[in-house]
């Protein structure tokens, strides 16, 4: 992927993904954001939110499993700008798309500090997924605000 751009087409590819991978993906490459690699703790808090919301009720340890292996096999064969744009493309709904943001800023938010090319990489994100400034402040405090008002009164 170009450093610190998101495509601003979609993509030509023959590659089609389940939203459930597109999400998937778009977290890996929030993780990935920092260009230090994904860590094992990025890594468990991805798994732990897919396995959480309800967009995967459906699916098992297995086939959590198994979409975990598709998107890694994915991340290796294809182009990462296309994979995105591909990710992005394939977020049907709103639900979808606030899910995949949710996945970036949890990724991006696990060692308690958000660097710049994180920032940029999660502000292109809500622009790609249509998602409000408004809006995306009411899902980063839902995610982060509770932590940081026990810290305060602690």
């Amino acid at each position: 992927m170009s450093k610190n751009k998101l495509p601003q087409e979609s993509t030509t590819s023959s590659v089609t993904l389940e939203p459930e991978a597109g999400i998937a993906i778009i977290g890996l490459f929030s993780a990935n954001a920092d260009e230090k690699g994904v860590s094992a703790d990025e890594q468990e808090v991805l798994t732990d939110f897919l396995g959480q919301i309800g967009l995967f009720d459906d699916y098992s340890d297995e086939d959590l499993e198994n979409l975990t292996h598709e998107v890694t096999r994915l991340l290796k064969e294809e182009d990462a700008d296309e994979l995105i744009a591909l990710a992005i493309d394939s977020l049907p709904d709103e639900n979808y798309r606030e899910a995949a943001y949710l996945a970036a800023i949890l990724v991006a938010g696990i060692d308690e500090e958000i660097l710049e090319p994180e920032q940029e990489f999660i502000s292109e994100l809500q622009t790609a997924l249509n998602i409000s400034d408004d809006r995306a402040q009411e899902l980063i405090d839902e995610v982060f605000g509770e932590e940081d008002e026990e810290d305060e009164e602690a």
